[in-house]
């Protein structure tokens, strides 16, 4: 039996989630954060309730620091309730208030006997301050099912490692797994690194390899054959990684792993990388609050490590906290394959913090520097194009790609960005051939597909083949409104109004409030005569427009409507 496999993601989340729903507030908040601003000081209520509520309305808007000096305050008035005290101690992990929470942790485990993420945080705790004997006794309290059946080993054998106990960690890890489990291989190939026992080491990266990296596993396996003298395996590697995340500094990560030093050279850090790979999954099933808190029990563990600090920015991000989210960004150092993604994500929230000059200016500055480049310069245009830019945009495509020789399909996502902004710019000639070639490299993207196939009907030209491409598009994503849409406006450019109309109202019922959507739905319904219903979709276009050229068109088409064109006489001129 495997162990590591045993959870299925949806499984592993619902065991996680159910503690942090029944003792804090729900996974996911509509309301804003509190921490778009410095706050100052937290004010304390007088009453009970007073802080009890006053953190429930802090928690809601994720301000983990003021919500868990809210709820300890709570404590203060009513320390024997369990429920209260669980909830201040979810809140002080997340708020990285550690000592507060190893407090709260001793009195939960006191008071309810095996409280079980009160027992993985004193093990981390006592794993993080190399007291690994005190780590064993709270581990070894931990369930065998359930959620335990992931920490339990692991955190098992990382205690043993760091009392230099490594036939036993490595044993604790092999008992319950697989041997081609890549958890398994990649934790015993990281002993054996920290035991410098290299070939070992190599053997188990390999076989983790063969079965399955994550992108943290995989820069760990990069690190460890640059390292040794491997520098063709690590190349490899980001390769791989290259093809999945396109147009990334990958290909030069080699440089960044130069320092020389040992992926784990404690058992805290082995640990922290089994807990990351948990608030990993957490992340991403959108469990933000686990995160948070999973995330914050890494950084305990090991306070350095750049993935969970990105993932801790990336959570501040999510709840408008941009401050805190840049502090993150900026913990990560120079001389890690991570520096250049946290740059980027610097950028995105000086964007979405309406702070674009700094946005523009940090990608440029990125755009000069050989490892970062190509990126940066992407960036840049699609931060211009985002904010109809389009000539700006166009200036940094152009630069972005002029430095390469031959296209390859790597570069597909950039020829297609610069092919949409060359279209708004009326560059058709030029926009076309860029689709095109995209489209040769993608042949089947749904977006390229539907991109080309609106602007060809919508122009007139090539419908049988416009409509041949939204087609294939549909059939990919029936449910996306706008590709919907698409197609119901290339059977309305060729007269087949009465299909068209079925089509329009399909893409209206999917995006109810889009005045191109409507607008089209409008010149449908003129069409076969419904004329009522006609200009009350122009009127709803109108009224959700900002463009004054698309207002005033709507305008004249509420006052003389459109001319009426019969199905057969439309047919007759697109085959023309």
């Amino acid at each position: 039996m495997n162990f590591f496999r045993i959870f299925s993601t949806f499984a592993l989340t619902a065991v996680v989630t159910l503690s942090l729903n029944s003792c804090a507030s729900a996974q996911q908040s509509a309301f804003p954060s509190l921490n778009n601003m410095d706050t100052g000081e937290v004010p304390m209520a007088r009453t009970l309730s007073g802080n009890y509520l006053a953190g429930r309305f802090a928690q809601r808007h994720k301000d983990w620091d003021a919500a868990q000096k809210y709820m300890n305050a709570v404590i203060a008035f009513d320390g024997d309730n369990t429920l209260l005290q669980q909830r201040a101690f979810l809140l002080s992990i997340g708020a990285q208030e550690y000592k507060n929470a190893r407090k709260l942790a001793d009195e939960l485990k006191a008071n309810s006997g095996s409280t079980e993420l009160a027992l993985i945080y004193l093990a981390c705790d006592d794993l993080a301050n190399g007291h690994y004997k005190k780590a064993l006794e709270n581990i070894e309290r931990l369930p065998e099912d359930g959620f335990g059946q992931y920490t339990k080993p692991l955190l098992t054998a990382w205690s043993h490692a760091g009392m230099g106990d490594f036939d036993k960690a490595l044993k604790t890890l092999q008992e319950k797994s697989e041997d081609t489990d890549p958890t398994y291989n990649i934790h015993a190939a990281l002993m054996y690194e920290m035991m410098d026992k290299r070939t070992e080491a190599e053997k188990h990266f390999r076989s983790a390899m063969e079965n399955g990296l994550t992108m943290h596993t995989a820069i760990l396996a990069a690190n460890f054959f640059q390292r040794n003298n491997k520098a063709h395996v690590a190349k490899t590697i980001y390769d791989g990684l290259g093809k999945l995340y396109p147009l990334n500094p990958f290909t030069a990560a080699p440089t960044f792993s130069a320092s020389g030093r040992p992926n784990v050279t404690r058992a805290a850090e082995g640990a922290s990388i089994a807990l990351f790979e948990l608030a990993t999954l957490l992340y991403e099933r959108r469990a933000y609050d686990s995160a948070q808190i999973y995330g914050s029990i890494v950084l305990l563990l090991d306070p350095q490590t750049p993935f969970a600090i990105m993932m801790m920015g990336d959570l501040s991000a999510l709840n408008e906290q941009y401050s805190k989210a840049i502090g993150y960004y900026d913990m990560v150092v120079e001389n890690t394959p991570l520096y250049w993604l946290s740059r980027m994500r610097v950028a995105e929230v000086y964007e979405i913090s309406d702070n674009l000059e700094r946005a523009a200016a940090l990608l440029n500055n990125l755009s000069k520097k050989d490892s970062t480049r190509m990126q940066a310069l992407v960036s840049l245009g699609d931060l211009y194009r985002r904010h109809e830019d389009f000539e700006n945009a166009l200036k940094a495509y152009d630069t972005a790609l002029s430095g390469i020789g031959t296209l390859t399909e790597e570069h597909w996502p950039v020829i297609y960005a610069r092919g949409m902004s060359l279209e708004r710019l009326n560059n058709w000639e030029r926009a076309e051939k860029d689709l095109l070639q995209a489209l040769s490299f993608q042949p089947d993207n749904p977006m390229i597909l539907n991109f080309i196939g609106y602007t060809w009907a919508d122009k007139g030209i090539h419908l049988d083949k416009a409509l041949d491409y939204i087609r294939r598009a549909v059939a990919q994503r029936p449910d996306d409104g706008y590709i919907v849409d698409s197609l119901g406006w290339a059977l309305y450019k060729t007269g087949n109004y009465k299909e068209a109309l079925e089509w329009l109202e399909r893409a209206v019922s999917i995006v109810p409030d889009d005045s191109t959507i409507l607008d089209h739905l409008g010149d449908a319904y003129w069409q076969v005569g419904r004329t009522a219903e006609a200009r009350f979709k122009w009127r709803r276009a109108q009224e959700l427009s900002r463009d004054t050229a698309f207002r005033s068109t709507i305008e004249k088409k509420l006052l003389t409507g459109i001319e009426t064109i019969p199905a057969q006489v439309a047919q007759k001129e697109t085959n023309l």
